[in-house]
């Protein structure tokens, strides 16, 4: 019986010794009303996208920094750091007054910490200073790639150059003749072709963004002719002891040339391969227009096996008619040649 009395007082002490912690531990815990639930940053350089940008060195200003809500219970509690990612291109100090220092970007860090120095809540932000637009593309010759010319042209490249976006704050450009210096020559964005070749170009953003574009140019010989004749489409069909030759150019014009050939082959066609020439739609001619009969002029037709595509190049000599003198026509063709059928 005296122990079970013993047992019990000392179980009665353990309970009571429980609830005595129990009630230190509840004692202890605090029910903040209306607690810090964030961070508010406000000033005048800060954009829509959340970034700090000055528009050049030297700019001093200093940060709204507020907890939300601004009526916290536990306000007291906290207190604000600022740091930089880069003090070579701006500072901030302990009340939040950043300058920029050099242009470039850099990271701000704002950090609010409770009395114990803890951190509860971090915001950072790009910093941006002396900040510029940059260049993104570079557009020249209607974004073509290629652009042929003839010998003897002239072309300005800052007639048709197009540099985005439209509010870089930098959009002049540089122009660097990059081969062929011995195929046209270059000065200001200005080609003058001096003779058949290829150059490149290389067009460059002047405001360190390194955006770049390259420009080739395709530079042919063209005939000191009256008119000149430049065929899209070409094809050829035999017919017996006779080659035919069809040239299309724009607005549908036609040349047809037959000659004393029974097969297509490279090389020199004279005039006396030349059996007979007809036009329609050639602009500069008549539709009464005929090759002079006695020399009606000279074909040079070349393979590239590489390619596998001709070059044709020629002279026909217009006779002179009631309604207008005798003529040169240039006839230029570079592609596949198609095979018709009769």
């Amino acid at each position: 019986m005296k122990k079970q009395l013993l047992y019990l007082m000392f179980a009665a002490a353990i309970v009571c010794s429980a609830c005595s912690d129990g009630d230190d531990e509840i004692n202890q815990i605090e029910v903040v009303e209306n607690p810090v639930t964030g961070i508010s940053v406000e000033n005048e350089y800060i954009t829509e996208e959340g970034d700090i940008v000055f528009d050049e060195v030297g700019i001093t200003t200093t940060l709204h920094v507020s907890v939300i809500p601004d009526n916290a219970g536990n306000l007291e509690e906290y207190s604000f750091r600022f740091g930089s990612s880069n003090v070579d291109v701006f500072t901030v100090n302990r009340e939040g007054v950043i300058t920029g220092v050099a242009s470039g970007e850099a990271e701000l860090t704002v950090t609010l910490v409770d009395n114990m120095n803890v951190a509860r809540f971090q915001f950072k932000y790009r910093v941006a200073v002396d900040y510029q637009v940059k260049v993104e593309e570079i557009i020249v010759a209607d974004g073509l790639g290629v652009l042929d010319l003839k010998v003897g042209d002239t072309y300005d490249l800052n007639a048709t150059l197009v540099v985005l976006p439209d509010n870089a704050e930098d959009r002049t450009v540089s122009y660097n003749l990059k081969e062929g210096d011995e195929v046209i020559s270059l000065e200001n964005g200005v080609i003058e072709v001096l003779a058949p070749g290829t150059a490149v170009i290389e067009v460059m953003a002047n405001d360190g963004s390194g955006v770049a574009t390259e420009l080739r140019i395709e530079a042919k010989d063209v005939p000191e002719t009256d008119l000149l004749f430049e065929a899209m489409i070409a094809g050829y069909q035999l017919s017996g002891s006779y080659l035919m030759l069809a040239f299309v150019g724009n607005n549908s014009a036609l040349i047809n040339i037959v000659l004393n050939k029974t097969a297509l082959l490279p090389g020199e066609y004279s005039n006396t391969d030349i059996m007979m020439v007809v036009f329609n739609g050639v602009e500069g001619l008549d539709k009464n227009s005929k090759v002079d009969p006695l020399n009606p002029g000279s074909l040079t037709i070349q393979y590239d096996e590489t390619t596998q595509k001709y070059t044709i190049k020629g002279v026909l000599n217009i006779a002179a008619s009631a309604s207008s003198p005798a003529l040169t026509l240039g006839l230029e063709f570079m592609g596949d040649l198609m095979k018709m059928e009769g």
